[in-house]
C-alpha cells in the first residue's frame, strides 16, 4: 500500500472524534435551549467519545508497520503506544463519574436535588463539602459554576444510588418550573458548531 491511501484514511479519521465531540456539545446546548428546562447527563457518555478519539492514534503505528522497512521501527514503540492509551482509559472510567446539570442555578439545582432525596426517602445532612445520606454512610460531592454543576458520590459502591437521585432530579426538572441559567448551554452549542465545522473542514484538506 502506497502513502496516498494512508493519507486518504487518515483524512477521514482524524476527522471522526472531533465531529463526535463537537455533536454531543450542540445536542447539549440544544437540549437547554430549546427545552428552556435544566437536566442532568451521565459523564460517562464521554467514554466512547474518549474511545473514538483514540482509534487514529492507535491505527497509525499499526499502518506505517505495513509499509517499507524504513518506517518498521515504530513497531518498537507500539508497547509503549498501547500501555499509555490502556492506562488513560482506565483512569477515564475512574474520572468520568457522575452526572452533570446544565442550564441550572445554584438555588434550582439546590432545590432539585433536596426534592430528589426527599422523594427516595434518603434522610440528610447538608455539610460544606456536600450532602452527607445518613442512612447509607454516603457522601454527595457538589459542584457547581455558571450555569452547570457535577454530582458525585464519594463512595463507589453507592453509584447505583446516584443514578437513582439522579433520575429523580431529572423528574423533578421535567415536571417543575425553575429559574434557569444558559449559560453552559450556550458555550457548548458554540464550541459543537465550531468543533463540527472543523471536522468537516479537515475532510476536505
Amino acid at each position: 500500500m502506497n502513502l496516498d491511501f494512508y493519507e486518504m484514511i487518515y483524512s477521514i479519521m482524524f476527522p471522526i472524534p472531533l465531529g463526535l465531540m463537537g455533536i454531543f456539545y450542540v445536542s447539549i446546548g440544544l437540549r437547554g435551549i430549546l427545552t428552556k428546562r435544566p437536566f442532568l447527563v451521565s459523564n460517562r457518555w464521554w467514554l466512547p467519545i474518549i474511545f473514538a478519539a483514540f482509534i487514529p492514534i492507535v491505527l497509525l503505528p499499526l499502518s506505517l508497520s505495513l509499509l517499507p522497512s524504513g518506517f518498521n521501527t515504530i513497531n518498537w514503540v507500539h508497547p509503549l503506544i498501547f500501555g499509555v492509551i490502556g492506562v488513560i482509559l482506565v483512569t477515564m472510567c475512574y474520572q468520568l463519574k457522575g452526572y452533570t446539570a446544565y442550564a441550572v442555578t445554584d438555588t434550582s439545582f439546590r432545590e432539585a436535588l433536596l426534592a430528589a432525596l426527599e422523594k427516595l426517602q434518603l434522610p440528610y445532612e447538608e455539610r460544606l463539602s456536600g450532602i452527607r445520606l445518613t442512612s447509607i454512610n454516603a457522601d454527595l460531592r457538589v459542584t457547581m459554576w455558571t450555569g452547570a454543576g457535577v454530582i458525585r458520590v464519594k463512595q463507589r459502591s453507592h453509584e447505583p444510588v446516584l443514578k437513582d437521585v439522579a433520575n429523580a432530579v431529572n423528574e423533578y426538572f421535567r415536571n417543575t418550573f425553575v429559574p434557569t441559567k444558559m449559560n453552559a448551554c450556550v458555550i457548548s452549542m458554540v464550541m459543537g458548531v465550531i468543533m463540527v465545522a472543523f471536522a468537516i473542514g479537515m475532510c476536505f484538506l
